[in-house]
């Protein structure tokens, strides 16, 4: 039981402490995407 507990905690924290810069990382991704034209300029 205590290392069903342990684990779980261990997972708990992780999720806590990582939860903020996998946000961050979805942001960016979210800017850098390709803005494209809706139509083709002239020559």
């Amino acid at each position: 039981m205590k290392t069903l507990t342990i684990f779980g905690l261990l997972i708990y924290w992780s999720i806590i402490i990582l939860s903020p810069v996998v946000s961050k990382d979805l942001k960016l991704a979210e800017l850098n995407q390709t803005i494209v034209p809706l139509s083709k300029p002239n020559k």
